[in-house]
């Protein structure tokens, strides 16, 4: 495996119900010793990690137990100072409608599971700095 990139730093906020998917998300990030990686298993909870603490980025799975992603990124895009703020949809379903709907409430990407996590890597590299870079 490569070394990854020091460049990501920051925290992001994973919404995710699939546990699975978290423990992954955790033990891919737990490489980076600048990145921390908060896991909300509902759109509730992480909305609300978010209103507690802004993060510098957002992963937000489509389908959640509680809220529709979209909801969740309707709500998020609602706060006027997460306007700069990267959300990346993460999703199993590549439909472009899908894609489309996500892209057009807000999201910053939208990428398919499965994912690389090389693309990921570089995917949050680019999106952070150039929201720092627009704060």
């Amino acid at each position: 495996m490569a070394m990854p990139s020091a460049d990501l730093s920051g925290r992001i906020v994973y919404i995710e119900d699939d546990p699975i998917n978290g423990l992954l998300m955790q033990h891919w990030a737990a490489q980076y010793p600048d990145l921390r990686l908060e896991v909300a298993m509902t759109g509730a909870t992480g909305l609300a990690s978010c209103q507690l603490e802004p993060p510098d980025a957002v992963l937000l799975d489509r389908h959640l137990p509680d809220l529709d992603g979209l909801e969740v990124l309707r709500r998020f895009r609602a706060v006027a100072s997460f306007a700069d703020i990267p959300v990346i949809v993460l999703s199993a379903s590549n439909q472009p409608v899908d894609i489309e709907a996500s892209l057009r409430g807000g999201a910053s990407a939208y990428w398919s599971k499965p994912f690389d996590f090389k693309q990921l890597e570089r995917g949050l590299i680019d999106l952070m700095a150039k929201a720092r870079r627009r704060t």
